[in-house]
């Protein structure tokens, strides 16, 4: 067969046409798939935030809470979670939280080189909640000691080192009172702690 300049002309436009409707479909395609696509992904958690006031706890206040005794009832290392220094960045894992309705230990103790303002970002939550929980009750919540990376007053495995771990205390209610509300807050682990040494103060601490 032969080809003269008008077949030549008329498969050139041929190819041309074919070539233009694919590119069409495409760029239909395309945005299609682009008006789609933020249905077909999962929506993000939206972020978690503590309640303005005491009338969403986050579990049932328990009715007693004894000295010397914890919930949930397994070491804090089960419910918590062990300390992990390897993996504990404090850059990126601790956050600092401010609030003028909480006495923060280390803004009145002048040899104390801590700021009890620094935590872990997974305490934040449940310490919002029990600050709401305690000033609804015309009571000021204590922050007796938070993240402390070093010194002798917490062993080696004590999760203040990774800021998971807080010492409170609250001087219009006893220590049984706040160690129950502080498990109604959300606290992983909550011990009210009660030695013959003396410093008697609710731990609480959270998972990572």
């Amino acid at each position: 067969m032969k080809f003269g300049p008008s077949t030549l002309s008329a498969t050139a436009f041929l190819v041309l046409t074919f070539a233009l409707v694919s590119l069409a479909a495409i760029g239909i395609i395309k945005m299609r798939q682009g008006h789609s696509a933020p249905q077909d992904r999962p929506t993000p958690d939206p972020v978690k935030t503590a309640p303005q006031d005491n009338k969403h706890p986050a579990r049932e206040m328990p009715a007693s809470f004894p000295r010397n005794t914890y919930m949930p009832k397994e070491r804090e290392s089960v419910a918590s979670g062990s300390i992990d220094l390897e993996t504990f960045s404090p850059g990126r894992d601790l956050t600092h939280l401010d609030d003028d309705r909480v006495w923060w230990e280390s803004d009145n103790d002048e040899g104390d080189d801590e700021d009890d303002h620094t935590i872990h970002k997974s305490m934040l939550v449940p310490l919002a909640r029990l600050i709401e929980m305690i000033s609804a009750r015309d009571a000021t919540l204590k922050v007796q000691d938070a993240y402390r990376p070093g010194g002798k007053v917490h062993g080696s495995k004590s999760l203040h080192k990774e800021g998971r771990g807080i010492d409170l205390t609250c001087e219009e209610m006893s220590l049984e009172e706040l160690a129950r509300i502080c498990w109604a807050a959300g606290f992983d682990w909550v011990y009210h702690e009660a030695s013959a040494k003396g410093g008697a103060h609710v731990h609480c601490s959270v998972k990572r």
